[in-house]
């Protein structure tokens, strides 16, 4: 069993107990400062490697970018000249639905001038 010590009095331990306190708010604080300068360092990193990426991914899109819009270029005419053929076939279509209405007064005026001639037949 260890010797026993006499009691300390509260004043004398105060200044020990100061000290260690601070001794552990020295090395917290100097933790938190290390973490911080870390956790600095990643994101300068992080940041240098982004924006490498932003350059060449800049870069390729240039390029990109110029031949789609020759290609839109080439599509366009295309595109004009589908309009302009459904434009034409509108009217292609328009003309169809009145010759189909003529063919059917025709038809109608064909079998009325048929049905006369027959009875005229009939008659004779």
């Amino acid at each position: 069993m260890p010797p026993s010590r006499p009691p300390q009095s509260p004043t004398d331990t105060i200044p020990t107990l100061l000290s260690a306190l601070q001794n552990t708010l020295q090395s917290d604080t100097l933790t938190t400062l290390s973490d911080l300068d870390l956790l600095q360092r990643v994101n300068t990193h992080a940041t240098a490697q982004y924006k490498a990426m932003a350059d060449a991914a800049q870069g390729g899109l240039g390029g990109d970018l110029a031949y789609l819009q020759q290609k839109y270029g080439d599509i366009a005419r295309y595109t004009s000249q589908v309009d302009g053929i459904a434009n034409k076939v509108d009217e292609l279509e328009t003309v169809v639905r009145e010759l189909e209405e003529w063919t059917g007064e025709l038809e109608v005026k064909v079998r009325r001038l048929m049905s006369s001639n027959v009875r005229r037949e009939r008659e004779r």
